[in-house]
């Protein structure tokens, strides 16, 4: 985690939430396919070992595959229920207090609150969250994002790894 610690930049905090907010809007372009993937391949091998495995050997290629899914999946929950309302929703209320006044004269800029599903174009902070991202800078912000997305990727990772034993060690293959 030190590591993470030293990718703050010596940039502008205007700068900084620009650059945050692009990259935040492209977690919709490349996350949900690949949970999606994850999530259809490993049910797929599961219920395939099943059919084509002797007993004593498909119920546990199913159990791993069934369990990678289940790591695969939990991306989503964690994302919508742990980071929307917490890092990303700070992220997001410390962008549009940084960016509000200087666009102002451009019509100003404004995230509208989520109604329902979380977006990256809505706030979802919770009232604790916008409190903090109010006192934190933006690289302080930025670096407990990063922070908390790989810990989020280390989830896939696990995931693609509990795939590959359950594959490698018979799988479809039996």
């Amino acid at each position: 985690m030190h590591l993470l610690a030293r990718t703050t930049t010596s940039t502008t905090p205007k700068l900084l939430a620009r650059q945050w907010l692009v990259l935040y809007q492209q977690g919709p372009v490349w996350v949900p396919p690949l949970v999606y993937t994850g999530l259809v391949s490993n049910l797929y091998l599961a219920f395939s070992s099943s059919s084509s495995c002797s007993s004593s050997s498909s119920s546990s290629f199913t159990t791993l595959h069934l369990a990678a899914a289940a790591l695969t999946f939990s991306i989503i929950p964690i994302t919508f229920l742990y980071l929307e309302p917490g890092i990303n929703g700070a992220c997001k209320w410390k962008v549009e207090m940084l960016l509000r006044k200087e666009e102002e004269e451009e019509g100003g800029f404004r995230m509208p609150p989520a109604k329902t599903l979380p977006s990256v174009v809505r706030h979802s902070a919770s009232e604790a969250s916008r409190k903090w991202a109010e006192r934190a800078d933006m690289a302080d912000l930025v670096v407990a994002w990063a922070r908390l997305n790989h810990a989020r990727w280390v989830v896939g990772v696990v995931a693609g790894l509990v795939s590959f034993v359950a594959s490698s060690g018979g799988g479809v293959l039996c």
